[in-house]
């Protein structure tokens, strides 16, 4: 029956067994379950949004109908799971982020909660620390990649072009994620103010044509302000050569912002160290905890290498003076990105990271490049399949030679449900994709996604 609003402690006591017994089961299948699951129907939909009721009902009909709505959709935990950018999740994380609901400190202040706002603080000048960015680095964490794009934008356009910005040109290439020109539109950009970059044949944005960009606005009384590179583009994992770029960013006094969200956390393994050469010379870097180590969805971060440049646009109170807010000694989270109200993010970072240790992480990163690497060579064994870039981190990007059977493989895969794959189009051409970031994701779920492939080729 339902309860009062503050139930005793035995009453909290059964609630939580049973919505943990749900997560317990869900976990306990994870290793087995296949990647997708059947469709939603028309009566179940309608019974998902009907509202509620006067008078409750009981948390085992309650617990019922989310069981009922998670039979359909991908199952992220499933290590078939090789669509879009993965995500396990972590039951470590979950329990952090209960705690941080539970808790329910307020952390836009600082002075709210200040041992909350140190851990942050702390998580943050952790991610920092990964990329070699100073002393005078800072963040926040947010609720993924896109606000962290677009808050890296604002403090762009803040820091380079102050209040006027019409002129403003923002330089991306045509494998820039999707949410940086969502997010320059929400900054006030207009579409003619985008400039796309031309590739070399490994779809890199060209340092040459980039500065011959430049050049072209500037002498068309334009401005240029800001470079998007990327650290693992969403379509083929690659990256762009940062090391090329950033001395093109600096010679024309272009912000350098990364777009790391899928690929960051590689900077953990050595050979991620390897490929994002450079990252360490941008100005700001989004990286997303919910993609590279497994953290509950919600969790990326906006990292920067002046703090000074996130206050002035977001708090705009002369961030030059340095002061800290508060006796606390700690900086306003509010004060650095857009939200005041904000949910405690890091506890869900915060607590895995300490509990494991960041040896585990590394590890299942450094599997995942084994894995990809262990798919391409497959892949490129296949008479009537092309595989023209090498990944370079763990996304693996193939095509047919006829992209009928391209569609008839994706569609026989994902019709068995055992393992998930989704296309992108490059060129024109269909591309299929492996994206392997799950933990739980091995050779047998690479090597029976590609049998399968063979079996459309052969038949």
């Amino acid at each position: 029956m339902p309860g009062p609003l503050e139930p005793g402690r035995e009453e909290r006591a059964a609630l939580a067994e049973d919505v943990l017994n749900v997560i317990q089961d869900w976990i306990d299948r994870a290793d087995t379950m296949p990647a997708s699951g059947v469709d939603l129907d028309d009566a179940l939909t309608a019974r998902l949004m009907a509202p509620p009721t006067e008078t409750g009902r009981s948390l085992e009909s309650i617990l019922a109908d989310v069981d009922d709505a998670g039979k359909s959709g991908v199952f992220h935990p499933s290590g078939g799971h090789l669509s879009y950018i993965p995500n396990a999740g972590l039951f470590t994380g979950a329990l952090g982020e209960f705690l941080a609901s539970g808790l329910n400190r307020y952390t836009g202040v600082s002075g709210a909660a200040p041992g909350m706002a140190a851990i942050e603080h702390g998580m943050v000048r952790w991610m920092a620390s990964l990329f070699d960015m100073g002393d005078t680095a800072s963040g926040l964490i947010l609720s993924g990649g896109s606000m962290a794009n677009l808050t890296a934008i604002v403090a762009a356009r803040t820091a380079r072009l102050g209040d006027e910005f019409t002129r403003g040109v923002i330089y991306v290439t045509p494998h820039t994620h999707h949410s940086v020109e969502k997010a320059a539109r929400i900054a006030g950009f207009r579409g003619d103010q985008i400039r796309v970059v031309g590739i070399d044949t490994d779809l890199r944005m060209d340092p040459d044509a980039l500065a011959v960009a430049v050049d072209r606005d500037r002498r068309d009384g334009l401005d240029p302000f800001l470079v998007v590179g990327s650290a693992g583009t969403t379509d083929t994992g690659t990256v762009d050569v940062l090391s090329q770029l950033a001395p093109v960013a600096e010679t024309e006094g272009l912000w350098l912002h990364v777009d790391a969200a899928y690929g960051g956390f590689f900077q953990l393994t050595d050979r991620g160290r390897t490929v994002l050469s450079g990252i360490e010379k941008a100005d700001s870097v989004s990286v997303d905890p919910h993609k590279g180590i497994s953290i509950p969805f919600g969790a990326g971060a906006l990292l920067v290498r002046d703090e000074a440049h996130l206050i002035d646009a977001n708090q705009g109170r002369g961030a030059y003076l340095r002061e800290e807010d508060h006796d606390s000694g700690l900086r306003d989270i509010a004060a650095l990105g857009p939200e005041l109200t904000r949910p405690f993010r890091a506890l869900q970072m915060w607590l895995p990271l300490h509990l494991h240790g960041v040896a585990p992480f590394r590890e299942a990163l450094d599997v995942s490049l084994d894995l990809a690497s262990h798919a391409y060579t497959r892949l490129g064994g296949i008479d009537g399949l092309e595989t023209p870039w090498a990944p370079d981190l763990s996304i693996v990007a193939f095509r047919f030679a006829d992209d009928d059977l391209g569609r008839r493989a994706l569609e026989s895969i994902n019709e068995e449900r055992m393992v998930h794959l989704s296309p992108t189009t490059i060129s024109g051409r269909l591309v299929l994709r492996f994206a392997i970031l799950n933990r739980r994701t091995t050779r047998d779920h690479i090597d029976h996604a590609i049998d399968m492939i063979e079996k459309t080729l052969v038949g």
